[in-house]
């Protein structure tokens, strides 16, 4: 998967998901959202990719019309920006991989690492004593940020 987001099409809430097909095939996604409960309704965008979705999903699978409308910058992360997990040091794919667990009620610790997990007790631990010691800070979008992102959290769970 390349990229998510959050948005609205035929008066529906999506997610609109990229992905090179060339590493991953369109089926072997829809097993995957099928199996996670990511796939109410299929919007497919090829011939192809709609006969594999109709197949598996009957009339949950249609030909996507026109493009989806983004949702808010506030509605993209939704889950995530509500837990402590926010402010574990993630790269954008795993920020949405937690995101996506949270919204169906799967384990987002499985896309941690053991330093990740770590970074979590510590976070969960400094907002039971103090819910607004991290206010302010924002985990950055870019995996070159991530170093001096990681720098600034310590010393503020330092304090």
């Amino acid at each position: 998967m390349v990229s998510t987001r959050a948005a609205w099409h035929e008066g529906k809430e999506v997610v609109e998901v990229r992905y090179d097909a060339e590493r991953l095939a369109f089926e072997d996604l829809l097993d995957h959202a099928v199996r996670g409960g990511a796939a109410a309704h299929v919007y497919t965008t090829t011939d192809r990719q709609l006969l594999a979705a109709t197949t598996k999903l009957g009339a949950r699978a249609s030909k996507l019309k026109g493009d989806p409308r983004p949702s808010k910058d506030s509605d993209q992360l939704y889950y995530l920006r509500r837990s402590a997990l926010n402010y574990v040091p993630l790269t954008p794919v795993q920020a949405r991989r937690v995101n996506a667990a949270f919204g169906t009620q799967g384990d987002a610790g499985r896309w941690l690492s053991p330093r990740q997990r770590a970074w979590r007790e510590r976070i969960q631990s400094a907002l039971a004593n103090d819910p607004k010691k991290l206010a302010g800070l924002r985990r950055p979008a870019r995996v070159q940020e991530l170093g001096g992102y990681e720098l600034e959290l310590a010393k503020r769970l330092a304090r």
